[in-house]
């Protein structure tokens, strides 16, 4: 996924103050390299992060993971 469809799925779910702090981490990582828009919409619409006061990289790495393996089970 490019970096703006993550910058623009971050921000129509409100978390834009977190993707400003993980930005680079994310893009460092590659974490959302080879995902498509509509899994990191599926996994915000699943964890709902806005209890949060903020969002470690390393939290979103963890549920993010946690989520595609939950979902490849599935599929």
């Amino acid at each position: 996924m490019l970096s703006h469809e993550i910058e623009d799925t971050f921000d129509v779910y409100g978390y834009q103050r977190y993707y400003k702090n993980m930005k680079t981490a994310i893009e460092i990582s590659g974490l959302l390299d080879h995902v498509d828009q509509y899994t990191l919409e599926n996994f915000f619409d699943t964890f709902d992060f806005q209890g949060y006061d903020r969002l470690l990289f390393d939290e979103f790495r963890y549920y993010f993971w946690m989520y595609l393996k939950i979902y490849e089970q599935q599929a």
